[in-house]
């Protein structure tokens, strides 16, 4: 489940590139279309990227409670 996670982490990465790529790099952000293309990729990029360092962060907290006790 944890890999999952990996990977739309990295496709959540990959997407926020494509948008800042699209938003400095290029001139489609001067249409309504482009707008929408750069902003759409980065919102998504940004949503699937936010679950793995909740998930890692849960499962690291779980692993320093069962060594305490």
């Amino acid at each position: 489940m944890l890999r999952l996670f990996f990977y739309l982490h990295l496709a959540g990465l990959a997407l926020i590139g494509v948008g800042l790529y699209l938003l400095l790099m290029t001139d489609t952000t001067q249409t309504v279309g482009g707008m929408v293309a750069a902003s759409s990729a980065l919102g998504i990029g940004g949503v699937m990227i936010s679950p793995y360092p909740v998930i890692k962060f849960i499962q690291w907290s779980q692993k320093q409670s069962s060594s305490e006790s």
